[in-house]
Order: structure tokens, then sequence, then C-alpha cells
């Protein structure tokens, strides 16, 4: 989730699709996540899959054509198209929706909406 592959051109395009789905945000939020946070079984399971989803690049063509998907679809299209199956973020994206719905913030209450 923190590099993108492609040429200058795409590289700007993609980072402002990124930006608008505040991806930097939930990169921050998903560094911080605890194994205690999440419904996975397995604590081996839940670092894998949370370290795979942010060194995965992103690919530029996922991401352009499927810029009006919610950020959790464009994650998991992105994870198929760089050939990993076995890794989804739906686990993750479910803690972090009960997250921001468990916040105060009006922000984190409409961030969980569009992810």
């Amino acid at each position: 989730m923190r590099e993108i592959n492609g040429v200058d051109k795409q590289k700007k395009l993609v980072q402002i699709v990124l930006d608008e789905k505040e991806v930097p945000q939930l990169i921050r939020d998903i560094e911080a996540m605890q194994f205690e946070d999440t419904k996975y079984k397995s604590r081996e399971k839940f670092e894998y899959d949370r370290q795979v989803i942010l060194e995965t690049p992103w690919n530029v063509n996922v991401v352009l054509q499927n810029k009006t998907s919610k950020i959790s679809v464009i994650i998991d299209l992105n994870l198929e198209r760089n050939g990993i199956a076995d890794v989804s973020c739906k686990r993750i994206f479910s803690a972090l929706r009960a997250l921001y719905k468990s916040s105060n913030k009006l922000d984190d209450n409409e961030r969980a909406e569009v992810i």
C-alpha cells in the first residue's frame, strides 16, 4: 500500500485516487492495529495478512479501473492482480470499521461507511 508501480504520470493519478480514499490514514490505522482488535484466530495469520496488505505495491490499472469502488474492494483486486490468493483484507477492514464506528469522531464514522 505504500508503493505504486507505474510511470510518473500514472503514479500521480493513482495517488490522487488513494488520497481521496484516505489511504494514508488507513495505512497508519492498519499499522497500529493489534491482534486483539480483530476476529483472527491466529496471531501469525493476522501478522502475515497485515504485512502482505501493507507491502503489496499498487497496480495502477487496478486502482484506475476501480476508482469508484470501496478501497477494501480495490485492495482485494490489487492483491489478486499481484498473484496473492491466500490473503483477503476482509477481517482487517471489519476490525477497522468496528474501530471507526465506535469512535466519537464524525470523520471516523463516515470513514467506516466508505471503506
